[in-house]
């Protein structure tokens, strides 16, 4: 049974926007799912077969202590492309990490972010846009 747990960071609604990427990936497609600021993350969803790698729910967390303790730096390559590197070339959605067997799709928005690892036949575009999507509508209500 997939690991989920109840959004309690972002400023949108991360449960919304955890939906709207599984409708917009494949059956499956979604392996993990967290919500991060610069200073804290929590993890809304991990699939079975992401589990599956782990002795227990502790090692878990230990490994993504390790890997997302260093999600606050997505906030400063966006800051350095928008404002020194690139600042003619617009708002900065995403960063993404591709792997042999995941995509890693960080999609920020204000002074938060979704950490989110897909599978790697997930289309990006598509998930990156419903996200935002989401983000989005969470800041105008």
């Amino acid at each position: 049974m997939p690991l989920t747990r109840d959004a309690e960071l972002a400023d949108f609604d991360a449960a919304a926007a955890l939906e709207a990427a599984r409708e917009a990936a494949p059956e499956d497609g979604v392996l993990s799912f967290v919500e991060f600021t610069a200073d804290e993350f929590r993890t809304l969803y991990v699939a079975d077969e992401i589990l599956d790698m782990y002795r227990d729910e502790a090692h878990l967390q230990e490994h993504y202590d390790q890997v997302l303790s260093h999600l606050n730096m997505d906030f400063l390559e966006r800051d350095a492309y928008e404002q020194t590197l690139l600042p003619n070339a617009g708002r900065v959605r995403s960063i993404i990490t591709q792997m042999d067997d995941m995509t890693l799709l960080r999609v920020l928005y204000g002074d938060s972010g979704l950490y989110i690892a897909l599978a790697p036949d997930s289309p990006i575009v598509p998930v990156t846009d419903a996200v935002e999507a989401e983000m989005k509508r969470g800041q105008a209500d």
